[in-house]
């Protein structure tokens, strides 16, 4: 009788649900959401307490006995536990991670200025403040909430004003975050649609139609006042309707329209029926197509989303701290020391160029001492605001990213590579090779055989892929005594491929000491190859056959460079695999897909997909860019700061039509799995050249030559550069072009760890890399601090998996971004 009473209470009654509904397809369930997202934030607090020897904190401030708490203890009791309750923070904390600290103050006794007091003495000590709402009458909320830091409000007190400001990584009110969340998982899209919100409170109902107008909705909200006849037809109305009054039974379920998706805020703890109950009486499932039950919906994911948002305000403030910057009343100031004044003007231009940028310019004074060196003061401030705002603090951070403490040390990234865990040759058959998957919270999981477990795990997924097709790069020359060295062709992605050889200029490598003028004879054909340039020594490792000469060569034949190499090259392997090219490595070091010729290496990541996965995937559900890549992939870093590398240039080039495909799977909220490294630079490119066109920079010699230097991104993503979304970004980049038109150009893009937030993209398909390369810097950004890549690649080799290019496979997902697979 208790269970059946519960159960028609609480609408979820499933023999009263339309018929063609199952109860999957019908309950909007956040307890598994709720799971993952705590497991995501202990994950991250772990890693936090790792790095900085200390738990993530959190004050709870409560004033007097909360309503709601009223049956706190049976709650916990019939819905929930102590590692995962929104009553039992402290425990709920200490069983995740985090150190909270839970204030109790008499509604009585405690004024306005005793409340401030305590956030006083409490707010520069914890990483976190929730202060509990609806205060007694006699506070001034305002004044409360004025004291709680934007760096520290991680209930989301100041979130739609700190949002409006432009601030869109601002803590969000998390009840309202969880509603949100749970709709995003259930792919419930309020674009376009009617929604009701009943319910105007200002930590629920006010932030949930904000963030519903933010997602392109038609919001109305309704307060539990309003007459039943006006309520009524609202609500029939309303494509989605969020419940958020907490007063049982006030819409009857009789009142909704057909189809809608109901998303059940509001509860109230009844002691009649010893259980939770919704604002909803009556059958919900008899006229909604969809909706979050009570208990089991909304609620068990805001404790988390709590925990979630302390842990990312500890990373922030931590980060922030370690910068160096003092902040004063305007502006905020840094000093650094240079030993000599050639060092201190180098990092001034440097910031000049930062600050054209970023239109940002920073104040510096200089004291030079003569044999001591150089002090140098900088300052950023607004003039016009006469305040610090947001814009000096990027700025600033923008500065440390390429001068200072910031050092990017490659030992971080690396890991003890055995001999025997580099594949020689590839997995056969196509597609067999491992799969090694990381999921949104660092959970790590192996399979055998990827063209097995990948189609599933892309379900509802948008893919990209490079098709880029590797031509037969490797030569050799005849040099004195008639002895033959290797000439490797570099970078073949500014080539007019249909063009005669002899009317351009390659790069190369002569595995040999060559200078300008030196003409050598290319023994297959006979024709002559003339070094027109010499730039220096070409470094590799001692294994891959030593150091060559890097150098521009002329080769003296009417052919054109495809037709020339295919009649006269081998398959460019690399070099690490110590052994001859084979008849087989002509298919299998290409990818099925494989279009425009242009790579002196592959992109490797694409080597594991047949056409039967391919198939699976859906043509509707690809796009494809060509980035050629270029010999510049093998080079290892070998300075002691990873910022010292040059990173290599490698050209792209998009069909527009792919582009616009592209921008409508980010619009529709599809995630973008993004295959190989190479893929990735070139989105990433493409939104920061996206920025640039916004901001009316220069993006190279002309519309359809664009440049992206190697760190420009850092100036870019200062000020409105932080806020530009993927689909805008692109949008404008495309912006009057034909479907047929091409966007080409150049990127020197770098990608590092702890700096660089990926723009565009969700998941990346990718092989196991080198451990000296740039290549580990950039999934080491993507995975972020949560995961530590040095034990994800040691733990992979103990496991038998195979690395770099004819190696097994990984699939990373972002941080926080679940595939819909896992849903």
């Amino acid at each position: 009788f208790f269970y059946k009473n519960v159960f028609i209470f609480h609408n979820l009654n499933l023999h009263h649900r339309r018929r063609h509904h199952t109860q999957a397809e019908t309950i909007i369930g956040g307890n598994e959401l709720g799971r993952k997202v705590m497991e995501e934030a202990r994950h991250s607090a772990i890693q936090f307490a790792q790095s900085h020897g200390r738990k993530p904190s959190l004050a709870v401030i409560t004033v007097g006995t909360l309503k709601r708490y009223t049956h706190a203890s049976r709650r916990v009791q019939l819905y929930s536990n102590h590692s995962q309750s929104w009553f039992t923070k402290t425990d709920t904390g200490r069983a995740n991670g985090f150190d909270v600290t839970e204030i109790q103050l008499d509604a009585e006794t405690t004024t306005t200025d005793k409340l401030l007091s305590e956030i006083y003495k409490i707010r520069d000590k914890v990483d976190g403040i929730q202060i509990m709402w609806p205060f007694p009458p006699h506070i001034d909320s305002a004044r409360v909430f004025n004291a709680v830091p934007v760096e520290k409000d991680v209930d989301g007190i100041h979130y739609i004003g700190q949002t409006e400001l432009g601030k869109e990584d601002a803590y969000p009110p998390v009840t309202p975050a969880a509603a949100m969340e749970l709709m995003k998982e259930y792919g419930v899209n309020p674009r376009g649609k009617h929604a009701v919100v009943v319910g105007r409170s200002p930590i629920v109902g006010s932030p949930v139609a904000y963030m519903l107008r933010r997602e392109g909705a038609a919001v109305s909200v309704v307060h539990r006042d309003v007459e039943d006849d006006i309520l009524k037809e609202l609500v029939g109305q309303a494509d989605i309707l969020v419940t958020c009054a907490g007063n049982p039974g006030c819409i009857d379920a009789e009142w909704l329209k057909e189809g809608v998706e109901v998303i059940n805020v509001g509860t109230t703890f009844s002691e009649d029926f010893d259980c939770l109950v919704s604002d909803v009486k009556g059958d919900i499932g008899s006229k909604a197509s969809r909706f979050s039950p009570v208990p089991g919906g909304v609620g068990p994911i805001s404790s988390p989303m709590l925990f979630r948002n302390t842990v990312k305000a500890a990373w922030d403030q931590a980060n922030a701290g370690e910068s160096g910057w003092k902040k004063e009343t305007a502006s905020i100031r840094k000093s650094f020391h240079f030993d000599s004044y050639t060092e201190a003007l180098e990092f001034m231009q440097k910031v000049d160029k930062l600050s054209t940028v970023m239109d940002h310019h920073a104040g510096i004074r200089i004291v030079h001492k003569c044999v001591k060196g150089v002090d140098l003061e900088m300052s950023f401030f607004s003039f016009d605001a006469k305040e610090l705002t947001e814009k000096d603090f990027d700025a600033a951070q923008a500065v440390d990213l390429i001068h200072g403490n910031n050092q990017i040390k490659m030992s971080d990234f690396s890991y003890n590579l055995q001999e025997d865990a580099v594949a020689k040759f590839p997995a056969e058959p196509r597609g067999s090779s491992k799969l090694l998957k990381v999921d949104s919270s660092g959970r790590v999981s192996y399979y055998s055989h990827f063209g097995k477990a990948i189609p599933e795990m892309l379900e509802g997924c948008h893919v990209v892929f490079n098709n880029s097709r590797v031509l037969d790069a490797r030569l050799s020359v005849v040099v004195s005594n008639n002895q033959k060295v290797e000439l490797m062709l570099l970078d073949l992605g500014n080539i007019d491929s249909s063009a005669p050889c002899q009317e351009q200029e390659i790069q190369a490598m002569i595995r040999c000491g060559v200078s300008a003028g030196d003409k050598y004879i290319e023994p297959v054909s006979g024709v002559t190859v003339e070094v027109m340039n010499v730039f220096g020594i070409w470094e590799e490792e001692e294994d891959s056959g030593g150091n060559g000469t890097n150098c521009t060569v002329k080769i003296h034949s009417n052919e054109c460079i495809g037709d020339f190499l295919n009649s006269n090259g081998s398959v460019p392997i690399p070099p690490y695999l110590l052994r001859e090219a084979d008849p087989n490595d002509k298919l299998r070091y290409n990818n099925v897909y494989a279009k425009d010729g242009g790579s002196v290496a592959a992109p490797t990541a694409g080597l594991h997909f047949t056409d039967e996965v391919l198939e699976s995937i859906g043509e509707s559900n690809m796009n494809q860019l060509t980035l050629h890549v270029g010999a510049g992939t093998f080079m290892p870093v070998l300075s002691k700061d990873a910022r010292d590398h040059r990173m290599h240039a490698e050209t792209f080039c998009v069909n527009v039509r792919e582009l616009k495909t592209i921008v409508n799977a980010l619009e529709r909220g599809k995630p973008l799995v993004v295959v190989g490294t190479t893929s990735t630079r070139t989105l990433e490119s493409l939104f920061w050249l996206g920025v640039k066109r916004i901001r009316g920079l220069s993006l190279g010699d002309n519309a359809t030559n664009l440049v992206l230097e190697q760190f420009e991104w850092i100036p870019l993503s200062v000020g409105d550069g932080k806020y530009i979304s993927a689909a805008e970004s692109l949008k404008a980049l495309i912006e009057g072009k034909e479907d047929d038109d091409m966007i080409s150009g150049r990127t020197s893009l770098m990608i590092t760890p702890n700096s660089y937030k990926f723009r565009v993209i969700d998941h990346l398909i990718t092989n196991f890399h080198a451990p000296d390369s740039t290549l580990m810097l950039l999934v080491s950004a993507f995975l972020g601090k949560q995961t530590n890549i040095k034990e994800i690649y040691e733990g992979a080799q103990a496991r038998g998996y195979r690395f770099l290019s004819y190696g097994d496979s990984c699939l990373f997902s972002k941080p926080g971004m679940r595939l819909p697979s896992e849903k």
